[in-house]
């Protein structure tokens, strides 16, 4: 009897491995009985959200401690640590030898060589603009948080001196409501502003290849300062023409394209404009073979450096198109900064004129208070329209390549 059981048990399991297969067991579902969708008819009674805990004063975290990062490091880091500029480079792999046009194959290695060395470059040159965008948004925001903080203190101040004033009887002009509902407002602001400078923080260490789990914030360590001189857009245009790496790509491109390696040619260029697939004829690489067909692989090779004409001068057309755009956002932003540095001008030159009358004894504490207030709101305008100047100032550098490399 107690043999029986056990061959009961060994059989099943001999005959799956005879099957090659491992023996296992019959997986069992618990499926769920039908539940009854019979609700209840009540009346239209909506629970009224609990908020009785929340506390009534809430300030930010500060962080522990935060990380100096200069905009060159920034740079520097973020197109060295590129994903994509490094998975090309390591995709990469020739034929090594002690020539380099001994057959075909080695001139198809070295347009394999030239195309990663510039489709890196341009990926380089992509993550270093993404990263110093980060970078001067972080900026504004740690710029903006001292000016929240004195409008903070400005504000409890000037409410504490219009409930004074009024209980000794004076008439003020400021309402304690709104100023109280304007703190209020203020603290919303601080609250989404360490929103935002948290999520700044991981999006920019992650570009830089840095340890999210270190617990800290990056502190920009640069000043902007607005360039004085505008910039000449056909200038622009000739820097950005001889440097862009997508241009020196088909530039390259077409020097290389010889009867001995148009089939990597050919690959590249249908990776730069996929669409050439639909009508471009389909032809295996047969580099053995073509010494034998020599005024075939020449007619090919001189219509793919036409369709090579083709595409680079309508990138360059393009090229210089949003080149252009570009030097035209980073003028129209340098002239709303002019604008926004002469209302802040006003506004302090009418704060140092109240502080002279306060000094001279005259009652105008509740003006001037509400005068600095004024200023820190303009004060916290200027600045975004410098860091709006300064991203575009790194969209036009970006356009014109000159991101990537020393």
């Amino acid at each position: 009897m107690h043999m029986q059981w056990v061959a009961r048990l060994l059989v099943p399991g001999a005959l799956g491995l005879l099957c090659g297969c491992h023996w296992l067991a019959t997986p069992t579902f618990n499926t769920p009985k039908p539940v009854s969708t019979d609700l209840p008819i009540a009346e239209r009674i909506i629970p009224a959200p609990d908020i009785s805990e929340v506390p009534e004063n809430t300030a930010p975290p500060v962080p522990n401690n935060y990380f100096q990062l200069t905009a060159d490091t920034c740079r520097d880091l973020a197109y060295k640590n590129s994903s994509l500029a490094n998975l090309i480079e390591s995709s990469v792999v020739v034929r090594r030898g002690p020539f380099i046009h001994l057959d075909g194959q080695d001139c198809a290695d070295l347009v394999r060589l030239t195309t990663a060395g510039h489709l890196s470059k341009e990926a380089r040159n992509r993550a270093a603009g993404a990263a110093l965008k980060l970078y001067y948004q972080l900026l504004e925001l740690e710029l903006k948080s001292d000016v929240l903080n004195s409008s903070l203190v400005e504000i409890d101040a000037l409410v504490k001196t219009v409930d004074i004033l009024k209980d000794k009887g004076f008439k003020i002009t400021a309402d304690s409501y709104e100023l109280k509902k304007q703190r209020i407002e203020l603290q919303a602001d601080q609250a989404k502003l360490r929103s935002g400078l948290t999520k700044l923080n991981a999006e920019l260490k992650n570009l830089l290849a840095i340890d999210p789990g270190v617990p800290g914030f990056l502190l920009p360590a640069d000043a902007v300062r607005v360039a004085p001189d505008p910039l000449d857009a056909a200038m622009a245009v000739q820097v950005g023409l001889a440097n862009r790496a997508d241009l020196q790509l088909l530039r390259s491109l077409q020097g290389t394209t010889t009867d001995r390696t148009v089939g990597a040619v050919r690959r590249v260029l249908l990776g730069a404009t996929p669409i050439l697939g639909a009508v471009m004829p389909d032809k295996a690489e047969k580099p053995a073979l073509l010494p034998f067909v020599r005024s075939m692989a020449k007619a090919e090779a001189c219509q793919l450096k036409t369709q090579l004409q083709a595409v680079l001068a309508d990138r360059e057309r393009e090229a210089t198109k949003d080149i252009r755009n570009a030097v035209d956002e980073w003028i129209t932003a340098r002239d709303l900064v002019a604008i926004g540095k002469a209302k802040f001008q006003l506004a302090k030159e009418q704060v140092t004129e109240l502080e002279k009358r306060d000094k001279l004894g005259q009652a105008v504490e509740v003006e001037l208070r509400k005068a600095r207030l004024e200023a820190y709101k303009l004060e916290a305008d200027l600045i975004a329209e410098i860091v709006r100047w300064k991203l575009a100032d790194v969209k036009a550098r970006e356009e014109l390549g000159l991101l990537c490399g020393e």
